[in-house]
């Protein structure tokens, strides 16, 4: 009753904090047949997801040991939770630039548009770190890009490059030198991505919307829903998202990946959808960008 209470408070406080109305929906939301299939374990042989329509039904519910805990520890563990995923949060700058032929002295630039997003580390190397994104916060749109990052207590951005994309998915991989970086937490891609997602269970969604940086909103998992214009089921939940959150991490109370949030409503701020890590998963592993 005490976490129920709990989840009621910050529901509301999380609105509050934020104080903005969703983006726009590029299309309406609604029960539209279903044919995408969903993934099973990665094909040894070719190093690739492969999907069946029985698997996820077949994924076993999942169950923290926080669950568990006493209200005062949870809490704890929430509010950790909380910190870390604001450190594997990035805020990702997209400038947009027409390049044209001025003869006969070369060529002009010129910049066309600008847009912000956020996104997820995930990964590193020696050199890099590695962080997943929606596609549309990359997207060139036919001219010439150039990418931005900012981590977690930065005030500096600096250069990043697009290693991977997926329009149809929405996703899309960016690294960036690892520099002299220690406020940096990688987020567990692996332990939910072949589990449920609970009805009810608590959420938190870490994102960049509009003025507001490395922001974290709470909410509950509702279930998968169909949305028009996409053929994969999403992620419906109630953690408050904005414009700027696109590319931002969905997390469980744990800091487990659930998914990638991607759409809002501005009618309502109780409809946020986010692409689910199995979707995020597949593409990593297809791509060659996660093979642990």
């Amino acid at each position: 009753m005490k976490k129920r209470l709990l989840l009621i408070f910050i529901l509301l406080s999380s609105i509050f904090i934020s104080g903005c109305s969703y983006f726009t929906f590029p299309f309406d939301v609604t029960k539209v047949s279903y044919t995408t299939t969903l993934p099973s374990r990665p094909n040894t042989a070719t190093g690739t997801v492969t999907y069946l329509d029985s698997d996820y039904a077949g994924f076993p519910v999942y169950h923290s040991d926080t669950y568990d805990l006493d209200v005062d520890r949870y809490n704890e563990v929430l509010i950790a939770s909380r910190d870390l995923i604001r450190r594997s949060n990035i805020q990702l700058t997209t400038t947009l630039y027409q390049v044209r032929d001025v003869i006969p002295w070369g060529t002009s630039r010129e910049m066309v548009a600008m847009s912000r997003g956020s996104g997820v580390i995930y990964d590193e190397d020696d050199l890099y770190y590695y962080a997943i994104t929606n596609y549309h916060v990359i997207d060139p749109e036919g001219y010439e890009a150039e990418y931005e990052v900012k981590t977690f207590q930065e005030t500096i951005y600096s250069a990043a490059e697009v290693i991977a994309a997926n329009a149809a998915l929405d996703l899309a991989v960016v690294r960036f030198a690892k520099a002299e970086r220690t406020e940096i937490h990688l987020i567990d891609i692996e332990t939910r991505v072949y589990t449920k997602f609970t009805t009810g269970e608590m959420i938190l969604a870490v994102g960049n919307p509009l003025s507001l940086e490395n922001n974290v909103t709470f909410g509950e998992y509702k279930n998968l829903e169909a949305i028009e214009g996409y053929d994969y089921l999403v992620i419906y939940h109630s953690a408050t998202i904005n414009e700027g959150s696109s590319g931002g991490a969905l997390v469980d109370v744990d800091g487990n990946l659930l998914g990638i949030n991607t759409w809002g409503l501005d009618e309502s701020d109780e409809f946020s959808f986010a692409i689910p890590n199995y979707l995020v998963y597949m593409f990593l592993v297809n791509e060659g960008l996660w093979n642990n």
